[in-house]
């Protein structure tokens, strides 16, 4: 039978546990044909292949850039900066998840039922 600080324990774990695992979780955007480009994970960003797509765009390209009208007509990618967008909505959510989690576990751990009081069960 679990008691009430049991369960909060196990929920906090459960909590925990996935906002560990949202940060390990490789993160990657779409690129071209139908690619996909790695951006590292929510503990570590990787924006080297993401970087190494947006060269490889003439549109990108500081030359091209600087020709007023060659800028606006050559297409351009924003990989690096889709990653960092999506890095930034990974952690968003499986940061806040695992300090919930630690904060569940360590509040069922140091509050103490009062003395003489039976320990009720779900």
């Amino acid at each position: 039978m679990f008691t009430v600080r049991r369960l909060i324990m196990l929920v906090g774990a459960a909590l925990l546990v996935a906002g560990v695992i949202g940060l390990l979780v490789p993160v990657s955007v779409s690129g071209t044909n139908g690619g996909s480009i790695g951006c590292g994970n929510g503990l570590a960003s990787d924006v080297s292949a993401a970087r190494a797509e947006d060269n490889k765009n003439v549109g990108n390209s500081p030359i091209i850039q600087q020709i007023p009208i060659a800028n606006q007509l050559a297409p351009q990618s924003h990989y690096v900066a889709d990653c960092n967008k999506a890095l930034a909505g990974r952690r968003a959510w499986s940061i806040p998840l695992a300090v919930i989690g630690i904060l569940a576990i360590l509040g069922a751990l140091f509050v103490q039922r009062p003395r003489g009081a039976p320990a009720t069960g779900i």
